[in-house]
């Protein structure tokens, strides 16, 4: 193998030790309620609109039921719209996530949308977690209660991380009653979900769809759309539940 191929071979866990080794830096606020939007990213640049994007708590609306395979077609959209080269956003590039198209219709980035599926089981140690050593967008804070809760949705128990996306629960207002401990819960006994939150393109990572081939320090999901942060987090109740249908009982109120 050529030594530039095997460069690009590596390009992923170096990007991943890369980001890892800059969260390693001492937290940039004391406490959350003193972290600016941007995080710990300085002023105007690209880190600090992602960082600002991950905050929205008010998406914009009509609600849009979406499935895997739309959240699929939104990756393939971004390919094609910035061929490949989306890891470095600016302001401008940003704002042209929210014009994509699913049915016909536009959506992108900052779009109120909602998913029906179920926390993953597969493969193992899949459960919902925080990043106890923190993150740039919560100033670098540690421990759980400062930072998002990671939750991988897929489409069936019999599909694994690879095949689903992820779902984030911001440390800003979050539920107090949406733990860790509730989520797992939640995972072991196989219900369905149903998500809602903002549509946000993460793309500070690389898709990971490739179980025979995973790449090491990057999230198991076939897609780098998210659900994030999650405004809203029902449980399902009933035999069967449907997107719009009866049966489902928010997080909060699920025992």
């Amino acid at each position: 193998m050529k030594r530039g191929g095997l460069f690009f071979l590596l390009l992923p866990l170096i990007f991943a030790v890369l980001s890892i080794a800059g969260d390693k830096k001492p937290p940039c606020a004391d406490i959350l309620s003193h972290c600016p939007r941007r995080g710990c990213a300085e002023a105007g640049t690209p880190d600090a609109y992602s960082n600002s994007a991950k905050y929205n708590l008010s998406p914009k609306g009509p609600l849009r039921t979406l499935t895997f395979e739309d959240f699929q077609s939104l990756q393939q959209q971004v390919e094609a719209k910035f061929n490949g080269k989306y890891h470095t956003l600016s302001k401008s590039d940003r704002l042209r996530l929210r014009h994509l198209e699913i049915g016909g219709e536009e959506i992108g980035e900052g779009r109120l949308v909602e998913i029906v599926g179920f926390i993953a089981v597969k493969p193992s140690k899949s459960e919902p977690h925080a990043n106890l050593s923190g993150e740039s967008v919560n100033c670098r804070l540690p421990r759980a209660e400062n930072n998002d809760f990671h939750i991988s949705v897929t489409p069936g128990l019999d599909k694994s991380e690879f095949k689903g996306i992820v779902a984030e629960m911001i440390p800003q207002r979050r539920n107090e009653k949406w733990t860790q401990e509730l989520l797992k819960k939640v995972q072991e006994a196989h219900r369905m979900v149903r998500v809602r939150g903002q549509l946000f393109f993460d793309n500070h990572h690389y898709v990971n769809d490739d179980e025979n081939k995973p790449m090491g320090g990057q999230p198991k999901r076939m897609s780098l759309w998210e659900i994030h942060p999650v405004t809203q987090f029902d449980v399902c109740t009933a035999p069967q539940c449907t997107a719009g249908g009866s049966g489902w009982t928010p997080l909060a109120d699920w025992k």
